[in-house]
């Protein structure tokens, strides 16, 4: 059985082009490509998954078969409803009141034809996932910046990695270290 090192915190990202900055930021070391690319500091560890839920499972319970952390973050780009609001917003989908802005959040476009009457609806893959994944005791965040209006163009990796770079000082107060 293999031992899992205790680490402050986890953060989760579905794309490379959403944890290059992150890397960055947090001074990160490539840990391992394969199964999953992970990074590591001395309390905080980044993987990325690849996009979709059964990637985010496999990729969760890989880095919680290696780390017990305290805090767990998703953090990664979502489709809004809300045409009004701008790309590069970001939101927490998981604690209203805190310094950044609350919105609900689907995995599926046509959850968010019953839910207009909420302010601001975000739609994304991977977030239930996370929340699912994670064991009870960890203090989990999913935090997401707005990269389209759920039209069919995809946000390019410099802007992806451009809005996610901006947030980093909106959101790093949550990480443990």
């Amino acid at each position: 059985m293999m031992c899992t090192r205790k680490i402050t915190t986890l953060i989760h990202t579905a794309l490379v082009a959403e944890a290059k900055p992150i890397i960055g930021h947090f001074s990160l070391t490539c840990k391992a490509k394969q199964p999953f690319n992970l990074y590591e500091g001395e309390q905080i560890v980044l993987i990325v998954s690849g996009m979709g839920s059964q990637n985010s499972k496999e990729a969760l319970l890989y880095a919680l078969s290696l780390y017990e952390p305290c805090v767990a973050i998703n953090i990664g780009i979502a489709g809004c409803v809300d045409k009004t609001v701008l790309k590069g917003t970001l939101f927490c989908t998981t604690h209203e009141g805190l310094s950044v802005p609350f919105a609900s959040c689907s995995s599926h476009e046509k959850a968010v034809e019953n839910a207009l009457h909420v302010k601001t609806t975000l739609v994304d893959m991977e977030a239930d996932t996370f929340l699912q994944t994670l064991p009870k005791n960890i203090e989990a965040y999913v935090l997401k910046v707005v990269s389209d209006h759920l039209e069919d163009v995809i946000p390019s990796k410099t802007d992806v990695g451009n809005w996610i770079g901006k947030s980093i000082k909106q959101w790093e107060k949550y990480v443990r270290r």
